[in-house]
């Protein structure tokens, strides 16, 4: 099984260009009127983000978490220095325009 795309929910243009900061280009766009929400198809060669931009739902609960989607993990070269280490090796997390935790995990060299 592979993994087509990962659909997020955002509130306005500034989560969108969130995105694309992380390295998503931009593929399409599609209104929908009757939803009352633009879909924008983002894609790195690898992984398409299916973006729902819709200021009219709900916040985002974080404390306590709640069920469904808990974070984004994408994987860069090289993290920088303001990172933590585990046994998978270094990551950090941001957050996006809406609280959406996204980690970010430096790819471990391989041997």
């Amino acid at each position: 099984m592979l993994l087509d795309h990962i659909a997020i929910i955002v509130s306005s243009e500034e989560g969108v260009s969130f995105y694309k900061s992380l390295g998503f280009n931009e593929e399409s766009r599609e209104i929908r009127p009757t939803c009352h929400d633009e879909i924008i198809y983002l894609n790195d060669g690898l992984l398409t983000l299916e973006i729902y931009k819709d200021s009219t739902h709900p916040k985002l609960l974080n404390n306590p978490e709640a069920y469904g989607l808990r974070h984004l993990c994408f994987q860069v070269q090289d993290i920088g220095k303001d990172c933590k280490i585990d046994k998978k090796g270094k990551f950090k997390y941001i957050y996006d325009p809406d609280g959406l935790p996204i980690e970010i995990r430096e790819i471990k060299p391989t041997l």
